[in-house]
């Protein structure tokens, strides 16, 4: 099944990607001069054709290690079926009452049936894909637009609760309460990331959905790197590699899918709702160095490994540039000042969690955070 975008969408698209490569993101193109569709790879340009896409289990035939250990990141669960939610499999979680209208979710004959009634009369549709590792948002189709589902599954309550763009509203009618309509344009920006290759070139095709933030997210689309391996021909510039990227670039890379500087200076985030683009954040710290490796998001995130939860595991990192303490001379790399307060667990207090209107995010702006201070915006 096919659903094709707007043009609109696909211009807007265009136009986002000049400006784009116009400000000097030298990692922006999405085609380089040999016609190669991963020369200088960059998440925010999906441009290629569906059959540019090989999805994860085929990077898995060479690369099993890997591929076994990004499967369990909170980036690999980030995007699913909703069918495959196992809450769903739990009928008093799959239920939610709200203004007079009863939200369910059922299985029906293996695709999660959404469906909003108001005691008389009834809506459903099914539901192609819940996005989110620690809470999942809900996304269907009806009457050929997108929408998002007036109600997220809450990991933490193991419930259906009101979404919070839904909770602005009051719905007047059952077609009103069904949903929050969303532009092809916003549904192409979560499926770039979320479900690579579903979202290709101008259309969606649910027979190519391989939800997740998986490998050809980052390393772009794999056919023409999988077509040349299987042929022995290694060319290992058939497929992107982040890696050597610098600091700068790397920043705008993962601020493709994890919200970019861009965005705030837009407008889309104010207040302590800017804690939400890490990369923004990160680049406002005094400490942040375009030039200095350590400065790169991988320099503390493996993205191929689970995220750390314990601040404290971090401290390395901490001290791969700052000095552990007055009474250990600071090394010829460790520019930055030593702490006078803390031994340990530097992110705790210099990274602290923030509360947004989105959930707690942890702040990446590095800085001594002061007592009843104003959030640095």
């Amino acid at each position: 099944m096919q659903f094709q975008f707007g043009k609109s969408g696909c211009l807007v698209l265009l136009v986002v990607g000049l400006t784009v490569f116009s400000a000097g993101r030298s990692c922006a193109q999405n085609t380089g001069d040999n016609g190669n569709p991963v020369d200088k790879w960059h998440p925010a340009l999906p441009m290629q054709p569906p059959d540019a896409y090989v999805g994860p289990k085929t990077c898995a035939a060479c690369h099993r290690a890997i591929f076994d250990k990004q499967a369990t990141t909170e980036m690999a669960r980030s995007g699913c079926r909703p069918a495959e939610l196992p809450a769903l499999l739990d009928r008093s979680a799959a239920s939610y009452e709200h203004g007079g209208y009863t939200y369910s979710i059922r299985l029906d004959s293996g695709k999660a049936l959404y469906t909003v009634s108001d005691g008389h009369d009834s809506i459903a549709e099914p539901l192609f894909i819940a996005i989110g590792a620690n809470g999942q948002v809900f996304y269907f189709q009806h009457q050929g637009k997108f929408y998002r589902a007036a109600i997220n599954y809450s990991s933490s309550e193991k419930k259906l609760v009101l979404d919070g763009e839904f909770n602005k509203v009051v719905p007047v009618s059952l077609e009103s309460a069904f949903g929050t309509p969303i532009t092809d344009e916003s549904m192409r920006s979560c499926l770039r990331c979320h479900s690579p290759g579903t979202a290709a070139a101008n259309q969606f095709d649910i027979n190519r959905f391989d939800p997740g933030v998986s490998c050809e997210a980052c390393h772009g689309p794999g056919a023409v790197h999988a077509a040349a391996m299987r042929n022995g021909n290694a060319h290992k510039d058939l497929i992107f590699n982040p890696a050597h990227l610098g600091p700068a670039e790397e920043l705008d890379f993962c601020g493709d899918c994890h919200h970019s500087i861009q965005e705030v200076k837009e407008g889309k985030f104010r207040g302590t709702r800017t804690a939400i683009p890490q990369a923004y954040r990160l680049a406002g710290s005094r400490c942040w160095n375009a030039t200095d490796q350590r400065s790169r998001c991988t320099f503390c995130h493996d993205p191929h490994a689970p995220m750390m939860k314990d601040t404290a595991a971090y401290d390395e990192k901490c001290l791969a540039c700052h000095a552990g303490g007055a009474s250990t001379p600071p090394r010829t790399d460790q520019t930055g000042k030593s702490c006078p307060v803390g031994k340990r667990d530097c992110a705790h207090c210099h990274m602290p969690r923030q509360a947004t209107a989105d959930g707690v995010f942890t702040d990446h702006r590095i800085r001594v955070v002061r007592q009843g201070e104003v959030y640095p915006e």
